[in-house]
C-alpha cells in the first residue's frame, strides 16, 4: 500500500501527474507525452528576504567558492608533483632519460652530427681509378699533399684553380 499511496499522492500535483504518466507509459509501451522540445518558461527567483535566508545564500556561495579553490589547489599540487618526478628522473645521470642507464645518451648518430657532412680530415682511401684521380685533384693543383679523397678535392674540382708551380 505504501508505494501506491505515494504514487496516488504524487499524481494529485501537476508535475507528479506528469511523472507518473510518463513512467506508466514507459512500462506499458504507450507514447510519451514529452518530445524534448519543451522550453522552461520561467524560474522563480531566489531573492532572500529574511536574515536567515540571506545567511543561507551566503553560505552556499562561500561553499561553492571553497570547492572551486580546492580543485584549483589540487590541480596545482598535482602539476608540481609531476614536475618533481621528472626532475628526479633526470638527476640519475647527465642526459639520461633511463634511470637504469645513468650517464648514457640516446644512441645511433647522436654526437656525430657536427661536421659529418664535410667528411673526415683523413679522407676516404681511394680504391677505383676514378676515385684515385679524384683524390689527386688537390695534390695536382698544389692545395695539399693528401692523396686520399677529402673536402679539398671537392673544392679543387669545383673551382678552376690552376696548378702551382714548384720552385726548384
Amino acid at each position: 500500500m505504501g508505494i501506491y499511496s505515494y504514487g496516488y499522492k504524487a499524481a494529485k500535483t501537476p508535475i507528479g501527474k506528469k511523472v507518473v504518466d510518463t513512467v506508466k507509459n514507459i512500462f506499458t509501451g504507450g507514447k510519451q507525452k514529452t518530445t524534448g522540445t519543451e522550453v522552461i518558461k520561467s524560474v522563480n527567483p531566489n531573492v532572500p528576504v529574511t536574515k536567515g535566508q540571506k545567511l543561507k545564500r551566503d553560505l552556499k556561495l562561500a561553499t561553492q567558492k571553497r570547492k572551486a579553490s580546492e580543485a584549483r589547489l589540487d590541480s596545482t599540487i598535482f602539476r608540481i608533483n609531476q614536475q618533481k618526478k621528472r626532475l628526479e628522473e633526470m638527476k640519475t645521470g647527465p642526459g639520461s632519460a633511463n634511470p637504469k642507464r645513468p650517464g648514457k645518451m640516446g644512441g645511433g648518430f647522436m654526437g656525430k652530427r657536427m661536421g659529418y657532412s664535410q667528411g673526415s680530415s683523413k679522407g676516404k682511401v681511394p680504391t677505383t681509378p676514378k676515385e684515385k684521380a679524384f683524390g689527386m685533384l688537390s695534390v695536382n693543383k698544389g692545395l695539399d699533399n693528401n692523396k686520399n679523397i677529402t673536402f679539398t678535392d671537392k673544392i679543387a674540382g669545383a673551382t678552376g684553380s690552376k696548378k702551382k708551380k714548384k720552385k726548384a
